[in-house]
């Protein structure tokens, strides 16, 4: 494939501007989220181009527009973009494998029963673990951070399994706690201090990727609101959307990144980059990230990272087979094509003020649609 050359190229980034703004806008105007950004990669040997659009105002009371350095809450983001990147690099040190069993993991004893799960049973979501329990509500009850996360990984240790390990998929929030915590006895460190030192800080985005935001001197109006937090009954802003984690005190394997566009768009285009040999990272190889990207025969899942759906997939119509990404029940999302060399980012924040507003649902293949296909209209 190559890009036509001429006026068709010259107009791309023009082209793409208008469409783009266009359909936040439409976002935006149809209740979908209060505001929105969005942003494009083309990264290809023809061409490199960066689109970038915003639209809205980060809540309802319209104080603060949406702008490039606005922070949303990345919700499950968190997991490939932190979780999975994270283990790349122990795996790197020859601390774990992708056979280590939970046992290992944790450095403790595990029931019998889940002495079976394995690293890449976790983040292929195929553990039998259940995909969610509403643990916050026990966990209220102890005061100390400490004790709250030693109780999640004891009652997550003590589920039943909801199928077979290996049987079947089962996308489980539960696993991605497990790894977080994983990480953390590993490397005897903090998981976010242990990302940020070691993931995002060798690629100069320790500023736009990040957890706990208010504790960060973030200026103001520059955090999306959430929704109204059950608990205390104040908007959420800069604290962690997901319960779970705002009870483990905002870090943990399944949710809580905070980022803007800037950060998740530089950290996809790197991801790109480093699959096709032309960057490295010094704390994990190219050779391994290819590893991880490879089709595994009976499952969607790329160790951490999302495919397309064959069907009425949330990134559209046009990305290819060969295209790696996430969700976040916040509203945001990721998708790289690896075959085209492209990159699509979508924070908005549609839980504000209710997550009871699923529209993103319908909106998310319109969005990525809308540029892909003007996209693909530009290669031959």
């Amino acid at each position: 494939m190559k890009l036509s050359d001429g006026k068709l190229k010259d107009n791309l980034s023009q082209h793409l501007e208008k469409k783009g703004f266009e359909v936040l806008q439409q976002g935006v105007s149809g209740g979908v989220f209060p505001g929105g950004v969005g942003g494009i990669i083309i990264d290809r040997h023809d061409i490199r181009e960066r689109v970038v659009w915003t639209c809205g105002y980060t809540d309802n009371n319209r104080r603060h527009v949406v702008q490039e350095q606005t922070f949303y809450d990345l919700a499950s983001l968190t997991k490939p973009l932190v979780t999975v990147l994270s283990l790349l690099v122990l795996i790197e040190k020859n601390k774990i494998t992708w056979n280590t069993p939970l046992a290992d993991l944790l450095q403790r004893s595990v029931p019998v029963e889940k002495k079976r799960i394995n690293l890449t049973s976790l983040m292929q979501h195929n553990s039998g673990l259940p995909a969610y329990k509403p643990y916050y509500i026990d966990l209220l009850k102890f005061a100390d951070e400490q004790v709250r996360k030693d109780k999640i990984v004891e009652s997550i240790l003590n589920e039943p399994f909801e199928y077979t390990p290996g049987s079947s998929t089962l996308y489980s929030d539960l696993g991605f706690i497990l790894l977080g915590h994983a990480i953390e006895q590993l490397s005897v460190e903090p998981l976010d201090s242990f990302w940020e030192n070691n993931v995002v800080l060798p690629l100069s985005l320790e500023k736009q990727l990040l957890f706990s935001p208010n504790r960060k001197n973030i200026g103001n109006g520059l955090v999306a609101s959430t929704e109204l937090c059950p608990w205390t009954k104040k908007m959420l802003c800069g604290e962690v959307h997901d319960e779970n984690c705002r009870s483990l005190g905002g870090v943990a394997g399944h949710a809580g990144l905070f980022g803007t566009i800037v950060g998740v768009l530089d950290m996809c285009k790197h991801l790109l980059r480093q699959w096709r040999g032309d960057e490295e990272h010094p704390q994990y190889s190219s050779g391994l990230l290819r590893y991880m990207f490879e089709h595994k025969p009976g499952s969607a899942w790329r160790y951490g990272f999302d495919t397309p759906s064959k069907i009425n997939s949330s990134s559209g119509r046009f990305f290819s087979s060969r295209s790696v990404g996430h969700l976040g029940f916040t509203g945001t999302s990721f998708w790289i094509d690896l075959e085209k060399g492209v990159a699509v980012v979508l924070l908005t924040n549609r839980v504000h003020p209710s997550r009871v507003n699923e529209k993103i649902r319908k909106f998310r293949p319109l969005f990525h649609d809308a540029l892909m296909q003007s996209l693909v209209e530009c290669i031959v």
